[in-house]
């Protein structure tokens, strides 16, 4: 196979599970030679945003082998992005009371807030529509090993995904979650998680980072982002981003999880931690970590 200097790109459309509207996937194949079965497979949510981001860091880490040869799949909308914000909402995230919806005030007005709640269709979809999609487009990806990533929403989506259906995925990379959506209320999975883990035959592997800067309160917000300085201040302190995570891997290891890894990214923010999650959480994930 000849080096490249970009990662490959195939993209097909499938329809959302609502009925209304596609979603974009995008495919990178692996950068290098690879065996004809069993391929591991990173499936990444906002793909919109962060699978070019994924499909570059593997080309890198399998260029070099420091990773096994590896699929990327990123699922978007390939639209507008005050439009992408939206839908990202809706389907990334658990439903979510009135109360606090209300709470959101105008950031809940700029990604959807109202229109979230689709998580459990979304899963389904990725589960029992987009990989088998796959398989059958990629033959050497049946019987791989099936990661997913999600950062910030798509990190609370990834924390849903593991809670409720444990073994929909054999890692889950549950990059800065926005576990604070609805209150924390997805903490009130855990008690049910815990048995769902005692019963399946083999546990997935967890990996949880945040940012160790993303409880840091601004001193400025952009322009055009919707809310005052004062509210985005009161929004950080009260999505506690880097205890949240702390205390949702500990959750998880009084759960039962034994391949659990949970890093807070010294020097990183909300933003910065997104890529450091891909390349850490990918190592742990494939098991480059022993």
């Amino acid at each position: 196979m000849q080096f490249s200097v970009r990662a490959s790109l195939e993209q097909f459309t499938l329809a959302h599970p609502s009925g209304d509207g596609r979603f974009q996937i995008s495919v990178a194949a692996p950068a290098v030679d690879a065996p004809d079965t069993d391929l591991p497979v990173l499936y990444v949510v906002d793909g919109d945003i962060l699978f070019g981001m994924a499909a570059e860091i593997a080309r890198a880490v399998m260029s070099v082998a420091g990773f096994p040869a590896h699929y990327v799949v990123g699922i978007g909308y390939d639209a507008a992005y005050a439009d992408f914000l939206k839908l990202r909402t809706a389907d990334l995230t658990p439903p979510i009371g009135a109360e606090a919806l209300e709470g959101l005030g105008a950031l809940g007005t700029a990604i959807g807030g109202e229109r979230g709640g689709g998580a459990g269709a979304f899963l389904a979809f990725l589960v029992d529509t987009l990989r088998p999609e796959i398989a059958a487009r990629y033959p050497q990806t049946a019987g791989g090993t099936p990661i997913l990533f999600g950062h910030s929403l798509g990190g609370l989506f990834a924390a849903h995904a593991l809670l409720t259906r444990p073994d929909s995925f054999a890692a889950f990379i549950v990059s800065s979650p926005s576990l604070w959506w609805d209150g924390f209320s997805i903490v009130q999975q855990l008690p049910a998680f815990k048995a769902r883990l005692a019963e399946l035959p083999r546990q997935p592997r967890v990996f949880v980072d945040v940012g160790a800067k993303e409880q840091d309160v601004p001193a400025s917000v952009p322009e055009g982002l919707g809310v005052t300085l004062e509210e985005a201040q009161a929004q950080i302190l009260a999505a506690r981003m880097v205890d949240g995570a702390k205390e949702f891997a500990d959750a998880l290891r009084a759960a039962g999880v034994s391949e659990l890894r949970h890093v807070a990214f010294a020097e990183d923010d909300h933003v910065s931690a997104a890529p450091a999650g891909i390349l850490h959480g990918m190592r742990f994930a494939l098991g480059r970590d022993r």
